[in-house]
């Protein structure tokens, strides 16, 4: 069964790499939820399930260390 994983970075593009990275790893995700900020993926997680975070440190709004804290 797969997972979610949720990918944090300013840089739409970058999320995008970072998704199909992991796809072309073969690696078993139901979804891959983004978000741009700190602020943004605390969002996400109060309405999805997540397994994963994969974060930058370096955001606006909420850096990435604030957000995992």
């Amino acid at each position: 069964m797969g997972k979610n994983v949720l990918l944090v970075d300013d840089f739409s593009t970058m999320r995008k790499i970072i998704g199909r990275s992991l796809r072309q790893a073969g690696i078993d995700f139901d979804n891959i939820f983004e978000a741009g900020d700190g602020l943004e993926a605390l969002e996400v997680l109060e309405n999805e399930n997540v397994d994963l975070v994969l974060s930058d440190i370096n955001l606006p709004n909420m850096d990435g260390i604030s957000f995992l804290r």
